[in-house]
């Protein structure tokens, strides 16, 4: 799932979350001693758990690995050179810097945004919950604050807001992926939410939300805390950054880990300032270890021609796989703004998923899921050559 992180958990309003379906109830158990302290135990654990599985992600064992929205370039032998040698210059018996500064400052200097008005996280997973947390005041009158979002979208917004005790609102999206505008700004009229998760280009659909419908929530949200997740905005060729100057109430989220250091785990949240120190007081010292705050520094430095090459190649793959797709039969393609493409099959692709696996290749489907994502797969861009793999397969299935 993502990152926000690995991108593969993903709520769906008309199944209920894909990933994190009811559990059995026995989340906590003791062998050791006996069912009598497991149901003690079982006791203290928050009731909102029961509807929540633990995420599990993709396993990766398949040698052309499509299924998780990282990006498939390694780094170059010159800059893993660079990076051991920083990472290895590191005093490991210290702690890290707490406010990781290596990072903060040119980070800011991107975003065109203040310092102070960004929240560092072990990937925008965390800074998610860090929102969560400080944000989880109810409203009167309500026993639970609310987290509102469309769906299907990135399933940490439920997960996240389960786990925290707040209550989520879901909102479907149209049937083309795009959001349901009068749905969304009546919901938010009802259930006064305190954070609304907007993830564009979204999560597993690829598409980025029209700026006006943005707009308009915004509007409509003016109460509320509106978190434009950003997570795949590198493959939009622009951000939504300065919005943060524009309006009082935008946060916007992202993270380095689909451009090429998904391993390091370094994410954000650029908010206003006055709120940043609100939520940094919710999160945990030295949160970002030593090690990931070297590698963001030289990726936000050093590594950045490099990593932005990257991305222009996935961008250039992703418009090849755009038109091969076209050309085949029996799927249905989303439009993507993304590295990835939710593809829909005229019947069940299992057969596909697992001819695909044979070969290999491992994406991700969703057709078990049913509901909005019903016969979806989606399917990462990879590198020339492992994109070639996966059109081998599929042509002459599908021509």
């Amino acid at each position: 799932m993502s990152d926000a992180s690995t991108g593969d958990a993903v709520s769906d309003a008309s199944t209920g979350d894909a990933v994190s379906d009811a559990s059995t109830g026995d989340a906590v158990s003791d062998a050791s001693t006996g069912d009598a302290v497991s149901d003690a135990m079982r006791a203290l654990v928050r009731p909102e758990l029961a509807q929540l599985r633990a995420y599990a992600a993709p396993a990766g064992t398949l040698p052309i690995k499509l299924d998780a929205n990282e990006s498939p370039w390694p780094l170059s032998q010159a800059i893993r050179d660079r990076l051991a040698a920083t990472l290895a210059a590191i005093p490991l018996h210290r702690y890290p810097d707490p406010r990781a500064m290596a990072v903060r400052t040119p980070l800011a200097a991107l975003l065109e945004a203040e310092p102070d008005e960004l929240v560092l996280g072990s990937g925008s997973d965390e800074v998610i919950a860090l929102l969560c947390t400080a944000l989880s005041r109810p409203r009167e009158g309500r026993a639970r604050a609310v987290v509102l979002y469309p769906t299907p979208t990135f399933a940490m917004y439920r997960i996240t807001a389960l786990a925290h005790g707040l209550e989520p609102v879901e909102v479907p999206l149209r049937a083309d992926f795009t959001l349901d505008l009068p749905a969304m700004c009546s919901a938010i009229a009802e259930h006064r939410p305190s954070l609304v998760f907007l993830a564009t280009p979204n999560n597993p659909t690829g598409n980025a939300f029209a700026h006006q419908d943005l707009r308009e929530i915004l509007t409509a949200a003016r109460e509320s805390l509106v978190v434009l997740d950003e997570a795949y905005g590198a493959f939009t060729g622009r951000s939504l950054s300065s919005w943060c100057d524009r309006y009082a109430n935008v946060a916007l989220l992202g993270t380095l880990s689909k451009i090429g250091l998904a391993a390091a785990r370094v994410g954000w949240a650029r908010l206003p300032a006055g709120l940043a120190a609100e939520v940094e007081k919710a999160r945990q010292p030295f949160n970002l270890s030593a090690l990931s705050q070297a590698a963001a520094a030289l990726a936000l430095g050093e590594l950045r021609p490099e990593l932005d090459a990257h991305v222009a190649a996935i961008v250039a793959e992703r418009a090849r796989l755009a038109a091969a797709f076209a050309a085949l039969r029996g799927i249905h393609v989303t439009p993507s703004q993304a590295n990835f493409f939710l593809v829909r099959f005229d019947g069940d692709p299992s057969p596909v998923v697992r001819g695909l696996a044979a070969a290999g290749i491992a994406v991700r489907s969703f057709h078990g899921h049913g509901g909005a994502l019903a016969n979806h797969v989606r399917i990462t861009v990879g590198t020339p050559r492992e994109n070639d793999a996966l059109l081998d397969v599929l042509t002459p299935v599908l021509r």
